[in-house]
């Protein structure tokens, strides 16, 4: 079977050049009966897998979700105190729009 290597690195946007595997094992001919050598497998991330778990790791590590927040607003919702005024609403966020352009 021959793997193609076509598409491009998503982070890069390059392809990786491919490059054949280092014979493992041992070759009938120096096979004397010993035992083969004890193999181990090794991997080695690239920078860029590197850098997606490290960014994978902060995430988890820092929730998105403020939960005290969400706490304090939903009651400040149960009690009326927001939420009453669509009108003031839709202004208020148009004024922030215009205010941070």
């Amino acid at each position: 079977m021959k793997i193609e290597n076509d598409k491009p690195n998503p982070l890069t946007g390059q392809a990786d050049p491919l490059s054949p595997a280092a014979p493992t094992g041992s070759t009938p001919a120096s096979n004397t009966g010993s035992a083969a050598p004890a193999t181990t497998d090794q991997l080695t991330l690239s920078s860029e897998a590197q850098l997606l778990k490290a960014a994978a790791d902060a995430a988890t590590g820092d929730p998105a979700v403020r939960t005290e927040l969400v706490e304090k607003m939903r009651a400040l919702l149960a009690d009326g105190k927001i939420g009453t005024d669509a009108d003031q609403l839709a202004d208020s966020l148009i004024d922030d729009v215009l205010n941070h352009q």
